[in-house]
């Protein structure tokens, strides 16, 4: 029998020879290991007993397999066990289709070296785009836009340099990988293709197979890029759906707890909601007014929304026999009154020491010291004055100022809606600050409508 010495392909049946391909010696013996072990399989099966012999079948059937996607035993990790390479297929063949029909623009001026780079990637299941300019290219990009570029870097007219610079000029082509493939020797291009945003860079000439395969490695890395995008925004997203649902609930309980405050009060009614409401308003109109409007965010104003329902959350410490007494307080009971705001701050600032950075909490201990404060520095607690009183309190004052009027107390009926806003009208520089006011003023029918449609159970409407 012939030794074939030299060739290690003859002799071995056709159906079992692996294709040629340049490659390292490992995957040389690696394929040859894996075809003569095909072939000892099949021919010690001939001999055999039938269930053996059905054994064997599918032993060959899947070494067949392995062959078929590359898999040899020079590729297989050590210690691979059987039950583990139709795993090992599986993946290696979820990676290629990965890439499959992914559109290659290739730019040369030179249509023999299209030609051969469109074999390449037909080849390698690739949609290859061949245009000999690079102004062709950026057309044909913005028409049709590919997945990645292999662009030449020395061409007549426009360089694939130039070529570069434009795409990463362009928001729709901008993310696209561009590889360049170059004759050019020195290192200078080089750097300058990495510097105007290449992701690699081939020489000519070049190994087919290298091609092909850094063509794929980049579009599998694209492809895991944008996966990753879109998982992060999606997981932002979660996260910020997650915050507004925490923060909602916190605000829910906060809320409960000064309905809870104010249930000891029953003339209250909806005070809460109508300061709540009020606030808001005030704010919003002073923006518009361009009063103080760099302080008046949207942020400011959502917090100066939820942080007026704090305003007399002290009062929880006020005996009912003061906060319920229907007649005129002693001097010794409003002292006693007065002591809701320095409660109330004291309390939230107890729980702002535990979460020193937020600023609903902030503004909470605001609102709630001095909202009794006066612009001219002759309120409570602290007898601050002008602009040393918070923003935040200086509205809240006069929206808790005009819906406490209007509103029937258990020591007097309500103020009408006219002499109320006349009363605050005079207290502009006073006891309210002057840019408050004027927004109020602006309202006024507004808030004459706000208070009618929210009214307590204790009114008609």
């Amino acid at each position: 029998m012939p030794t074939h010495a030299g060739n290690s392909r003859a002799g071995i049946p056709e159906e079992f020879r692996g294709p040629r391909r340049r490659g390292s010696l490992a995957e040389k013996r690696g394929h040859r290991s894996s075809v003569y072990a095909l072939v000892a399989e099949r021919r010690k099966s001939d001999g055999y007993p039938p269930q053996q012999k059905e054994q064997a079948a599918l032993r060959i059937i899947a070494a067949q397999r392995n062959m078929d996607a590359g898999i040899t035993v020079g590729t297989l990790p050590v210690g691979t066990e059987e039950k583990e390479v139709p795993a090992l297929i599986e993946r290696r063949q979820r990676v290629e289709d990965d890439v499959q029909g992914s559109k290659i623009l290739m730019v040369d001026d030179s249509a023999d070296n299209l030609r051969l780079l469109t074999a390449v990637m037909e080849r390698g299941g690739l949609v290859p785009r061949p245009v000999t300019s690079g102004k062709l290219a950026i057309k044909a990009a913005e028409a049709n836009p590919p997945d990645l570029f292999l662009l030449d870097i020395r061409m007549p007219e426009m360089s694939g340099l130039e070529v570069c610079r434009r795409l990463k000029q362009n928001e729709r082509l901008r993310d696209i990988p561009v590889i360049f493939i170059s004759g050019v020797q020195g290192s200078e291009d080089k750097v300058e293709g990495f510097r105007v945003g290449a992701v690699d860079f081939v020489s000519k000439p070049f190994h087919d197979q290298e091609v092909l395969e850094r063509v794929k490695t980049h579009l599998r890395l694209k492809r895991l890029q944008v996966e990753l995008a879109s998982h992060n925004q999606r997981l932002e997203q979660r996260i910020v759906e997650q915050v507004k649902e925490v923060a909602a609930s916190q605000l829910a309980t906060i809320f409960a707890l000064a309905k809870l405050a104010e249930t000891r009060d029953d003339d209250t009614g909806q005070h809460i909601e109508r300061v709540q409401t009020f606030a808001r308003r005030l704010g919003e109109g002073m923006r518009e007014l361009g009063l103080q409007a760099a302080q008046l965010t949207s942020t400011f104003i959502e917090n100066l929304y939820q942080t007026a329902s704090l305003h007399d959350i002290g009062k929880v410490g006020t005996p009912d026999a003061i906060l319920c007494k229907p007649g005129k307080l002693t001097p010794e009971e409003f002292v006693e009154m007065r002591k809701h705001c320095e409660l109330g701050a004291r309390t939230l600032a107890a729980v702002l020491e535990r979460h020193p950075d937020n600023q609903f909490l902030r503004m909470g201990v605001e609102v709630a010291r001095s909202h009794h404060e006066w612009w001219d520095g002759t309120g409570y607690p602290d007898g601050l004055r002008g602009t040393t009183v918070p923003l935040s309190a200086r509205i809240v004052a006069l929206a808790d100022f005009y819906d406490a009027l209007t509103s029937k107390r258990c020591y007097r009926s309500p103020i009408s809606h006219e002499v109320t806003c006349r009363m605050i009208q005079t207290g502009s520089g006073t006891h309210f600050d002057p840019d408050v006011a004027t927004a109020f003023t602006n309202l006024e029918g507004e808030f004459h409508r706000i208070r009618r449609e929210m009214h307590d159970r204790n009114e008609s409407a």
